[in-house]
């Protein structure tokens, strides 16, 4: 099951910029999404909510060093949305496509900012007009996995 903080509990509502104080999250399994009310106070409670849910993954586009900590430890697979406004459906066509970078131990610093007023990749200025093109070694992973995705992404019922 995949699990995305989300803004509100409206139909293809966006990707919320929190994770621990998200107010809902959307729970995507066998063509459906359902949107949870967000009743966990922190971050690793969250963490451990969405583990017993039987999420396996996590999309989105910030969180804390210590939940992240958590969901890799509980065997979840996070995966940064990025730091533009992107609605629900858009980032699961992303992630079947294999376009969002899979979170490591090793990346978590570089492409989650701590800073809470504005999220943004070190490397990707905007002024210089320049976007460089990120490529992980999930790539392959979720490229196998594309065809399958890519036809329960379209018909997720909302």
């Amino acid at each position: 099951m995949i699990a995305i903080p989300v803004k509100t509990n409206k139909e293809n509502t966006a990707v919320s910029t929190l994770f621990g104080k998200a107010k809902y999250f959307a729970f995507i399994q066998n063509n459906k999404i359902e949107i949870l009310k967000n009743e966990q106070t922190g971050g690793r409670a969250v963490a451990n909510w969405l583990k017993s849910k039987n999420v396996d993954t996590l999309i989105t586009s910030h969180m804390g060093e210590k939940p992240f900590e958590t969901l890799l430890s509980n065997d979840l697979k996070v995966y940064f949305a990025g730091d533009e406004r992107i609605e629900v459906k858009d980032v699961m066509v992303k992630y079947a496509d294999g376009e969002l970078a899979l979170l490591t131990s090793e990346n978590f610093h570089t492409l989650i900012k701590e800073d809470e007023e504005h999220h943004s990749h070190s490397c990707c200025s905007k002024g210089s007009g320049k976007m460089h093109n990120h490529k992980h070694n999930h790539i392959m992973e979720n490229k196998l996995q594309k065809a399958p995705y890519k036809s329960f992404i379209r018909n997720i019922h909302f």
